[in-house]
């Protein structure tokens, strides 16, 4: 499998990269992942350039937190802390993305020299598919019931949680593809309108998804389900959280996943060594 994003070529091949995740936003829920966002861009641009060299192969930029309760951008906010960003990083050569369901949005990002829309809504706004086509870029689909700020709210009963997942990214991705988006990656969306248990249940089944052969994403760094897990409430700061963060990308990764999105660079890259480690050595003895 090859990540195709602009003029980069990502090999995953019997491996797994990192994406890092960058937040300009002055409110995320993991507070230690906030770059600064007053009046310059270089602190930002600094810290992405932090993620790179710890091992994010791509650095995911987002201003707009899914968080319950969090203050809602206009797109115009969200462009001016996203977009400088974007292009002082594609200036120092690395991959970026850019997180958001804003059209508006992804249109300036995409003028910025963005390599790849990340929409936690699915692209299920037209608008969004028509940035995606338009510049023909590469575009991340992730499954989630309601609304970004709302998941916690909805409705969590499955009646297979895998089959339902399964179904909405693979109905986007014919869309995108018909449309004429670039590579089209899928995210089953985990902590998004579901159980900690269907969280499991989903992880369980990430090969079907990578038997699709399209990229999969997991993100699932720090996520509230973790600490659900835990049985420590969904605090995404609680302890325990980062090593439970460490097991659950380091089984993502076990099962085939392309990329795994993280907040923690530098520890969640050396459990993955490994395992890139192990999985080339399963190859190679399976011939």
């Amino acid at each position: 499998m090859k990540l195709e994003l602009g003029e980069h070529t990502i090999d995953c091949t019997n491996r797994t990269v990192l994406m890092g995740i960058l937040n300009v936003s002055d409110d995320s829920p993991v507070a230690g992942s906030i770059a600064e966002v007053s009046g310059t861009v270089t602190a930002a641009r600094d810290r992405g350039l932090e993620l790179h060299a710890a091992g994010a192969r791509i650095v995911d930029i987002g201003a707009h937190s899914t968080g319950a309760g969090k203050r809602d951008l206009t797109a115009q906010e969200e462009i001016e802390r996203v977009c400088p960003v974007i292009e002082a990083l594609r200036a120092e050569g690395v991959p970026v993305s850019v997180d958001t369901w804003n059209a508006d949005v992804a249109s300036a990002a995409a003028g910025a020299g963005v390599h790849l829309l990340n929409d936690v809504t699915g692209f299920t706004d037209p608008a969004m598919v028509a940035v995606a086509a338009d510049h023909h870029l590469p575009v991340c689909v992730m499954q989630m019931r309601g609304d970004p700020k709302m998941h916690y709210e909805v409705d969590q009963t499955y009646e297979d949680v895998a089959a339902e997942v399964r179904d909405f990214l693979f109905e986007r991705t014919a869309t995108l593809e018909a449309a004429g988006a670039g590579q089209v990656w899928i995210d089953p969306g985990f902590g998004f309108g579901k159980s900690a248990d269907d969280n499991v249940r989903m992880l369980a089944d990430l090969p079907g998804l990578v038997a699709s052969g399209r990229p999969v994403l997991v993100s699932a760094s720090r996520k509230g389900f973790l600490a659900e897990l835990l049985k420590r409430g969904n605090d995404q700061d609680t302890e325990g959280i980062l090593e439970a963060t460490l097991a659950f990308n380091t089984l993502a990764a076990y099962l085939g996943a392309h990329v795994v999105r993280v907040h923690d660079v530098d520890a969640v890259a050396d459990a993955i060594q490994v395992v890139n480690r192990a999985r080339a050595a399963m190859a190679e003895a399976s011939g």
